[in-house]
């Protein structure tokens, strides 16, 4: 999926999405809070185990809507990747 602000910048790809706490072993569970989306090239290479990187990881409270094939975060978020703070 595509990662997107609210006002249509293009972030990257999802390649992981996490959740606080242990893995599960065995028994699962039918439904586990997810906290962080990471996209980006990043954090597909350490995904794959190919590199140990810092991801571009965003809080799963800045996703806004999931629309398609498209997450869409907060318009802050994509500020923030710019380097220009909230």
């Amino acid at each position: 999926m595509r990662v997107e602000t609210e006002g249509g910048r293009f972030l990257g790809h999802v390649f992981d999405l996490r959740s606080h706490g242990e893995p599960e072993h065995g028994e699962t569970h039918d439904a586990r809070a997810v906290n962080e989306v990471v996209y980006g090239r990043p954090g597909l290479l350490e995904r794959l185990g190919i590199i140990r990187a810092e991801t571009d990881a965003i809080p799963w409270e800045a996703v806004k809507e999931i629309r398609g094939n498209k997450i869409i975060v907060a318009d802050a978020v994509g500020r923030e990747k710019r380097g220009t703070g909230k």
